[in-house]
């Protein structure tokens, strides 16, 4: 900017040098002599520029001297404060033992990035849903979503039971499918915990009366957080029976009931729960806040962790595509920044780094979530046209300091942002800023532009996709969510061998 400054002082200098003697011969009416044309149109306006340019010279020389006391004040207290973060301790992280998805192009994490990588994971046209000109909408749909089979066997479960009918509709039934088979996946990853079997083959024997009287006590495992997210439209009898449900599939696939920590519902005031804020973020189906309020609680080295994030949903069905389109949300043809409809359903294990070792050498070899933070648009980015908030550069910057990380180490970049302008504008600028050096072809991903628009599920899609890639490039990676209008987070996940 300073060519600009310059270019601009000196057409002012001239600027104002021949406009004022062209405007005093007009007035006075006289020819100017050849000596006075060189005077003003040429002396003047040097003589301007040189005094402005010794003025400044001399004024920097006049500030100099104080300036080398100042700056070395300075430079002392930034080298502190910088050799400071450099040498405190990180605060501990969480271990990603696990991760699964099913996803429109890719029944588990393995298979969804072998189809971004060849450019195959991209929406297509749907062939039972149309907009309201009667064209074929635009959607990312899940190959089999399974929600058949699941209607039969819940419906037996439920009236064995004695539980009300949820009255779901084809977008739940679908999201529960989903969830049903990424919660039964890692349910068996968690039971592979090298307490349990001998946890609870020591309580079958103390139910039998089996168990000698000086038995040593058998360690016993964690008590297991299942924490399921739902789409707002969920009302709270369903998502109360859905979560039932998933408690049982839980069960099914190895986790004791005795070991999962009870429900809201079932625990009263008293319980045991993971935290007031976990809670009520999986209420409002808050990924971050849920994430956020485990890492808080990792801070206490003495409390274990382990908990099962799932997310769920599902926007394709006549009834979902007509409320996008009367929210004029829906992408179409004649609206390019509208909304493309998805489904799926995503998941994280997430435990202590003690409890992950239990579990086997492929979990505590993981991923560690090292750092998350939250930043608020002051305005909705659906409705701003030039975009200055920096709410999400802020939120970055948090993310590197907390986790002591260069954003030129920084190796990859995955993110819930979609096909709409402002959201990958707004991605493009942070990664340009933080990391540079990446390349945005091949270093960064956007998983709402190949399995559409699906809330909570897509951040932790690419929170998945984001601990594939730290473990395979042996090096940080950010993974970011700005497809909400206002709310942002940004997660910093490293190796577990580089925590």
């Amino acid at each position: 900017m300073y060519w600009l400054r310059n270019v601009a002082l000196t057409a002012a200098a001239f600027g104002g040098s021949w406009g004022g003697a062209i405007w005093f011969w007009r007035e006075t009416n006289r020819m100017p002599a050849t000596s006075e044309l060189v005077l003003y149109l040429l002396v003047l306006p040097v003589l301007l520029l040189s005094t402005w340019w010794l003025a400044r010279k001399a004024w920097t020389r006049a500030t100099a001297a104080t300036a080398p006391v100042a700056g070395a004040a300075a430079g002392a207290g930034d080298a502190a404060q910088a050799a400071a973060a450099a040498t405190a301790p990180l605060p501990p992280g969480l271990i990603i033992a696990a991760s699964a998805v099913r996803a429109p192009h890719g029944g588990s994490v393995a298979d969804l990035r072998a189809a971004l990588a060849g450019n195959q994971a991209r929406p297509s046209l749907d062939d039972e849903l149309y907009d309201d000109d009667g064209y074929p909408i635009l959607s990312a749909r899940l190959p089999d979503a399974g929600d058949t089979a699941l209607r039969e066997e819940l419906d037996l479960w439920r009236r064995t039971h004695q539980l009300e009918d949820p009255r779901l509709d084809q977008t739940q039934w679908r999201a529960l499918a989903a969830a049903s088979a990424v919660t039964a996946e890692l349910a068996a990853q968690a039971s592979l915990h090298a307490d349990l079997g001998a946890w609870e083959q020591q309580q079958q024997e103390r139910k039998s009366g089996r168990l000698a009287p000086n038995a040593a006590v058998a360690p016993m495992p964690p008590l297991l957080h299942l924490l399921p997210l739902w789409a707002d439209d969920w009302k709270p009898q369903q998502r109360e029976l859905a979560a039932q449900w998933l408690r049982r599939v839980a069960i099914e696939a190895g986790w004791p009931q005795a070991l999962l920590s009870p429900t809201a519902h079932e625990a009263g005031a008293n319980a045991p729960l993971i935290g007031d804020g976990a809670v009520l973020a999986a209420r409002e189906g808050d990924a971050g806040a849920i994430l956020a309020a485990l890492l808080q609680r990792r801070a206490d080295a003495r409390q274990p962790c382990l908990a099962l994030l799932v997310a769920a949903g599902s926007h394709l069905s006549d009834a979902a595509v007509s409320r996008l389109s009367n929210q004029n949300a829906l992408y179409t043809a004649n609206r390019p920044q509208g909304r493309i409809p998805g489904e799926g359903a995503a998941g994280m294990l997430l435990a202590d780094a003690a409890t992950a070792g239990a579990i086997g050498p492929d979990a505590s070899g993981g991923t560690v979530l090292q750092a998350l933070h939250q930043g608020r648009r002051a305005t909705s980015a659906d409705e701003v046209r030039r975009d200055t908030d920096s709410c999400l550069t802020d939120a970055v910057q948090h993310a590197l300091q907390a986790a002591q990380v260069d954003g030129a180490n920084i190796a990859l970049v995955a993110a819930d942002t979609g096909h709409r302008t402002s959201r990958v504008t707004e991605l493009m600028h942070v990664v340009t800023a933080a990391a540079p050096q990446l390349d945005p072809g091949a270093d960064v991903i956007s998983v709402g532009a190949s399995c559409g628009s699906c809330g909570a599920v897509t951040w932790l899609t690419a929170l998945a996709l984001a601990g594939a890639e730290a473990q395979e490039r042996a090096a940080p990676v950010l993974c970011i969510s700005n497809e909400d209008p206002y709310r942002r987070y940004v997660a910093l996940l490293r190796p577990a061998s580089a925590a």
